[in-house]
């Protein structure tokens, strides 16, 4: 939870965004949404933090398992 007031206090930075065009399915563009209005951000950086989150659960879980 730390992480993610950190990022949300953090504010707006000026890094330019790069277009992708990666094709989502409908229920991972919702996600993608209900995630947005939990940090209270744009879409770029709720997906960043989504995928930090989930990369940190992963890399946990696999240290575990060994």
């Amino acid at each position: 939870m730390m992480k993610i007031k950190a990022i949300q206090k953090k504010g707006k930075d000026k890094t330019q965004k790069r277009t992708r065009g990666y094709r989502l399915k409908p229920a991972t563009h919702l996600l993608i949404v209900k995630i947005q209005k939990l940090l209270k951000s744009d879409q770029d950086e709720a997906i960043a933090c989504a995928c930090n989150m989930f990369y940190t659960e992963i890399k946990k879980n696999i240290i575990l398992s060994k």
